[in-house]
Parts: structure tokens; sequence; C-alpha cells
């Protein structure tokens, strides 16, 4: 997966979340930032998001952010 918003679909899949809100909840980002990454409009997920969906989840922050590295912790 080497975009955003592969990733942020991907994640959202295996976390069985289906509403942007509800991602968004997750991570402290707004729906709109989420639409913003699932559209393609913002390319990168911020370090401060990426860090608290590893906290609260299984996937890596690294893999979040920059898609390398192993996918979850």
């Amino acid at each position: 997966m080497k975009t955003t918003a592969e990733r942020v679909k991907y994640m959202m899949v295996t976390l069985k979340i289906k509403e942007q809100t509800e991602f968004g909840n997750l991570c402290g980002a707004s729906k709109n930032v989420v639409y913003q990454w699932l559209s393609g409009r913002i390319k990168s997920i911020d370090a401060r998001y990426a860090f608290k969906i590893e906290d609260s989840t299984e996937f890596s922050a690294r893999w979040i952010m920059l898609g390398e590295g192993k996918i979850k912790k």
C-alpha cells in the first residue's frame, strides 16, 4: 500500500470502522481530514495522528506515515 488513502482504507476495514467520523475519533482528526486522506487531497498523515492510532491499535506509526516497515507493531 503506497498511498495514504490505501493505508487508511486498510486500517478502517481491518478495524471494522465504517464511518469517517469514527476513524477520526480514534486519532483525533476531524471527519473532513479523514475524508481528505481517503480522497488523496492530503498525501500524508501527520505524526500526531499516526501516534494516536499506534497507541490505540496494533498499527505501526512508521507504516501509517510512510508506508514503510512492518504494518503492525
